[in-house]
């Protein structure tokens, strides 16, 4: 029974992790990687957030694909970008600049 139990929560686990979604890629300004900031990726309710790390490098995976909102905290404005995530895993490469005087998120 027990092994049974065992291998129909396996199943599951094998079959909830083949419908994750995945972006990576950088984060930068001016050329430099930004370390130690957080995204958040929010796909119709399912999210997930990671920290860039010191060469501004971040993976997010969520269960949904689809049209997504990709958004970062930075010295108290709210950055965000749509974003498209697939089955495969997609590389979105960022940088935060600065247009009409207020900074932005925006793909390289």
């Amino acid at each position: 029974m027990k092994t049974r139990l065992f291998a129909t929560g396996l199943l599951l686990a094998l079959a909830s992790a083949a419908g994750a979604a995945e972006i990576h890629g950088t984060l930068s300004e001016a050329g430099k990687p930004i370390a130690g900031s957080v995204l958040t990726l929010d796909c119709s309710g399912t999210t997930a957030s990671a920290k860039t790390d010191e060469f501004g490098s971040y993976s997010l995976k969520v269960a949904a694909a689809g049209e997504c909102r990709l958004s970062l905290e930075r010295a108290g404005a709210g950055l965000a970008l749509r974003v498209t995530v697939y089955d495969k895993p997609s590389r979105y490469d960022l940088e935060v600049a600065t247009e009409a005087g207020k900074p932005v998120l925006r793909r390289k």
